[in-house]
């Protein structure tokens, strides 16, 4: 049964320009895109930290589309704006307030006249669809379409499905803090070492060449009394780093599982959150994902 989803933030940007100037910007090998396909990318700052995460889709060579994995449209679109200069580029912050997950064909039948396979997408009549990594299979799907109540339980449960295909919702709170690296950006496409410049290369490029990376994106089960926040802080130990976690969704009564940027562990590691007290936090295992 298909799942009503919050409202999505995208961001247009078009104008004979807008190739150029996504390549330029963005970490991803943008011009390697076709027409009609999507690839995920970031935004980063100079020092290589990542400002925004999203889908990004190519519908010809003057128009792209980002759908965010959270943060705010027009706050990326401002931040974006001064390195227009005089390129012919436009940018359009928008709000899609309905969004919807679905788990079947059948169910974005009912939303596309075909359903997104791979790196395609399916736009018609104000509607887009993207086929998410992972397994089962899901599809996200941006509708004017007017859709029923969201249920709570069937959002927590597309939550954790994310969360267990290791793809990062950026909350606001988590935004300029870290690497591409940690996110595991690199393994997911949306961070090129051969394209030439955009903001934080250098830094990408020299984890990528000579290592030294020393995070990882985890999937962590955990009991609390009550969901854990973006960017609390978990302990392994008096002498190991500390890291963060990063989004968290309920699997069952006080039992849900999360992602989140820490030092290598082993599977089973215990983890201790002090801001969560009476919870309990055992990682499950690294994100691993074969590279596309």
């Amino acid at each position: 049964m298909p799942t009503r989803l919050p409202p999505a933030q995208l961001l247009e940007v078009t104008g004979s320009d807008a190739l150029a100037f996504a390549h330029a910007q963005f970490s991803s090998d943008v011009n390697a895109l076709a027409d009609g396909a999507w690839q995920w990318s970031a935004w980063l700052s100079a020092q290589g930290r990542v400002r925004a995460f999203f889908h990004l889709l190519r519908a010809d060579s003057t128009r792209l589309i980002l759908i965010l994995r959270g943060g705010a449209g027009p706050a990326l679109r401002a931040a974006l704006a001064p390195y227009v200069f005089r390129s012919k580029v436009q940018l359009r912050a928008f709000e899609a307030e309905s969004v919807v997950g679905c788990a079947g064909p059948a169910d974005v039948l009912q939303h596309l006249d075909s359903v997104p396979q791979g790196q395609r997408f399916v736009e018609r009549d104000g509607r887009i669809g993207v086929a998410l990594p992972g397994q089962p299979q899901r599809w996200l799907i941006v509708t004017p379409s007017t859709l029923p109540d969201q249920d709570a339980d069937a959002l927590q449960r597309w939550r954790a499905a994310d969360i267990e295909a290791g793809l990062v919702t950026l909350d606001e709170r988590l935004v300029d803090r870290y690497l591409p690296a940690w996110l595991g950006f690199g393994q997911l496409g949306a961070t090129s070492v051969r394209k030439g410049c955009y903001p934080g290369q250098e830094i990408v490029a020299r984890m990528h060449f000579k290592g030294g990376n020393k995070r990882w994106l985890h999937r962590v089960q955990f009991t609390a009394d009550a969901l854990p926040a973006p960017g609390m802080l978990l302990e392994a130990g008096a002498d190991t780093p500390p890291g963060d976690l990063l989004n968290a969704a309920w699997k069952g009564h006080r039992v849900g599982i999360a992602l989140a940027v820490l030092p290598r562990l082993a599977d089973g590691a215990i983890l201790n959150a002090r801001e969560l007290p009476g919870s309990a936090f055992r990682v499950v295992s690294a994100v691993e994902r074969a590279n596309d």
